[in-house]
């Protein structure tokens, strides 16, 4: 998992670090950087990916911008080219790197991005030969770099003591095409933000499969589980009071019966326990938005097919607030059991009181603008005290005790 980060120069962001737990959910008012937070980390992936180009970000669920509007651009503060982001893992190998992106063409809209990899490590008085030996090891394994595509510089080492091996020049643009594989966490990492035509199955934009960042798929995604992740998926049937029964069509043969009448491609069907036997059967772009919603977050957790670290922004999109809180408290337990990692943005204060914060791997941060416009996070551990006796998460964000609340009215 990635424990540590660090973004510097990217856009709202001028320099801003936090570590990570397991399940973490970011709060803060609108416009104050949470979705900078998970783009910031969705540029890295799409570099490890060796897609840097504007469709490719886009499909990573960055929003692009030409690179003069990507980079910080602060009021007093001299404008930089270069956008940093560290990160360290977790494990046997708990290896810092620096991501540092560079534009192609700084006022071109269609332009791509450079990506920098600085890899340090202290190697003593190791020969130089070793060094280069163990640096091509090490960008196979931890990043999965195969090694014909490993541009070793002239002069990879730092001469301060020959301590530090420093790799500054693995440079490749989005221009160059191939996926490598997800060695690193932050490889496949997406950013999905579901929206309900997608999960519908009348949208289908996006090009990942088998689930979209939008929820393009959904009926692909749960068809592929394997036999016990569709037994934990019906487990949370609870989560959907009006459920009998969900299933897949295969054949799609109940569009031929007039149960599929627009334009939705999918195949998954429902079931509703209030209505006649003979008559309750309907189609996903007939159902409600949050049962959609409830299965794609189920499915994205307890699938192998997705990414074992990603974000969801706006989670609370089509769903009741009771359902927010319970859905949180599910997803926390599969996260764990199925090896994700995840950071959600909400404004819904319900979302906070399906969080266990004496739980270390579950963290809450708020996001929040300094005086000079910079986002920073902070990281609420424990209920603040107040007199107002023992309040829920959720009251106290909407109280102001947590901040990320508006304050200008």
């Amino acid at each position: 998992m990635i424990r540590n980060v660090s973004i510097e120069n990217f856009k709202s962001i001028l320099n801003d670090s936090f570590e990570l737990g397991r399940v973490n959910v970011f709060i803060g008012e609108n416009g104050s950087g949470k979705t900078n937070i998970l783009e910031a980390l969705g540029m890295v992936g799409a570099g490890l990916d060796r897609k840097l180009d504007v469709e490719s970000l886009y499909h990573k669920g960055v929003r692009v911008s030409k690179p003069n509007l990507t980079v910080s651009s602060f009021l007093n503060f001299p404008g930089k080219e270069i956008i940093k982001i560290g990160t360290t893992t977790s494990g046997e190998e708990p290896y810092p790197l620096s991501f540092q992106f560079r534009s192609i063409e700084e006022n071109d809209i269609n332009s791509s991005w450079y990506l920098d990899i600085v890899f340090k490590k202290e190697m003593g008085e190791t020969p130089e030969k070793d060094k280069i030996k163990e640096l091509g090891g090490f960008l196979q394994k931890y990043l999965g770099f195969p090694a014909s595509n490993v541009i070793i510089p002239a002069a990879p080492f730092n001469q301060l003591g020959n301590s530090l091996l420093d790799l500054i020049n693995l440079t490749f643009s989005g221009a160059k095409k191939g996926a490598l594989p997800p060695k690193y966490p932050l490889t496949d990492f997406l950013i999905y933000a579901f929206e309900t035509q997608a999960l519908r199955g009348i949208t289908s934009e996006s090009k990942r499969s088998p689930l979209g960042i939008h929820g393009e798929g959904l009926d692909v995604l749960i068809n592929s589980l394997d036999k016990e992740a569709k037994l934990k998926l019906l487990e949370h049937d609870y989560l959907i009071s009006w459920l009998k029964e969900f299933f897949i069509d295969e054949g799609d043969q109940l569009k031929f019966e007039g149960h599929k009448l627009g334009r939705s491609t999918s195949r998954l069907y429902f079931k509703d326990q209030f209505m006649r036997r003979n008559n309750n059967v309907f189609s996903a772009e007939n159902a409600n938005e949050g049962a959609l919603h409830v299965l794609g977050y189920l499915a994205l957790f307890l699938s192998k097919q997705t990414p074992n670290m990603f974000a969801i922004d706006n989670i609370e999109n089509g769903l009741n607030p009771k359902v927010c809180r319970e859905l949180i408290k599910a997803l926390a337990k599969l996260a764990e059991e199925n090896n994700k990692q995840v950071l959600i943005t909400t404004h819904n204060p319900a979302v906070l009181d399906g969080l266990n914060l004496h739980d270390d791997e579950q963290r809450l941060f708020v996001v929040y603008r300094n005086q000079d416009g910079h986002s920073k996070t902070k990281r609420i551990q424990m209920k603040p005290e107040t007199s107002e006796g023992n309040l829920k998460l959720s009251e106290m964000w909407m109280r102001g005790y947590l901040g990320g609340i508006p304050t200008n009215f």
